[in-house]
């Protein structure tokens, strides 16, 4: 019978060597374990690669404009509900009017002075809303305040510089008198020089092929008529006039209220169509994406459990690899002599 040797380093670099190997692949399957895809996909898929590069890079796509469409979201229900509020206030004031038709006492044009004034102050605070640093209604100057900080205290003393100056006595104005000079302060009222907004709105894509606006400016028609309605009515219905001239300022507030109210609710209408759109457009592409992402995970993906079983085999083998090392390595003749 011939006897061959086998030397205790022989067998320990053998199990060194395994111990590497092991290490190679536990690391791969830890990583296919949490993933739930090839460690290298490259290597296991070959000519397919630029399959699953294409499937990840649409994927990622429309996952980046799902994202961006919440900032436009978030532009969009901080408008529609600053708007909310300027119509309310238009109602208000409104209503304040229609309470002052045929009231000649003090006490009432106080009030609806006062009313007049607050609907201002509070139409200002609106109009200046601001969502992560953007202004909402200055159009695409998003980084400019709509409105000045001095905004109410102008026009205010704008409109009644020019109404004392036109009348010294305000109890001697006729209704003629008042109604060529309210129509001449309307005409004349620039109002996109007394904003920092521009004419133009904030557009964003919100699909793969669709553009929508996601703002409005302040420059409309609706604003306009808001702050000429409590300007007016702030400034005048308080200011002595007769009744007969006192009956066109109500005339003409109660007019120029109703058209703020019907054009900012045009405006929160049009952001409407555009929320719906966005919601739309956030519907397909996330029911594209699930087809994308289920395809890419029929190619790259790999069987969790599988990999979990596989790797705690090899720990475990590592295990007994290392403590049958450190028993060799303990080997000594010494102990026999």
């Amino acid at each position: 019978m011939k006897t061959t040797s086998i030397s205790s380093q022989t067998i320990s670099t053998a199990m060194q060597l395994t111990v590497s190997n092991a290490q190679t692949e536990i690391a791969k399957l830890q990583k296919e374990a949490v993933t739930g895809t090839y460690a290298d996909a490259g290597l296991q898929l070959g000519t397919r690669t630029s399959t699953s590069i294409d499937y990840t890079r649409e994927s990622s796509r429309l996952q980046s404009i799902v994202d961006s469409n919440s900032v436009a979201e978030q532009r969009m229900d901080a408008s529609q509900l600053a708007m909310k509020n300027m119509s309310s206030s238009a109602q208000t004031l409104l209503n304040s009017v229609i309470a002052l038709s045929g009231n000649t006492d003090a006490s009432s044009k106080s009030v609806a002075a006062t009313t007049a004034t607050s609907v201002l102050e509070n139409f200002a605070s609106y109009a200046n809303t601001a969502v992560n640093g953007e202004y909402l209604f200055s159009g695409i100057n998003t980084d400019a305040q709509t409105l000045d900080d001095s905004f109410v205290s102008d026009v205010s003393a704008d409109l009644k510089t020019k109404f004392n100056t036109a009348f010294p006595d305000p109890s001697t104005v006729t209704a003629s008198d008042i109604t060529t000079f309210l129509q001449d302060y309307q005409d004349t009222f620039d109002w996109p020089a007394k904003t920092h907004a521009s004419d133009s709105t904030m557009s964003s894509r919100i699909s793969t092929s669709e553009t929508v606006s996601t703002s409005t400016t302040a420059n409309s028609d609706g604003f306009k008529s808001l702050v000429l309605a409590s300007v007016i009515s702030s400034q005048l219905v308080n200011a002595g006039l007769n009744p007969s001239a006192m009956k066109v300022v109500n005339d003409t507030t109660t007019k120029l209220a109703g058209s703020a109210i019907a054009g900012i609710d045009t405006q929160r209408a049009q952001i409407g169509l555009s929320q719906e759109r966005v919601e739309k457009a956030n519907t397909y592409m996330n029911a594209q994406k699930t087809i994308i992402d289920t395809q890419l995970n029929d190619l790259v993906g790999i069987d969790t459990y599988e990999a979990s079983t596989r790797l705690t085999t090899l720990l475990n083998q590592v295990e007994t690899s290392y403590t049958i090392t450190s028993k060799i390595q303990g080997l000594s003749l010494v102990k026999y002599i």
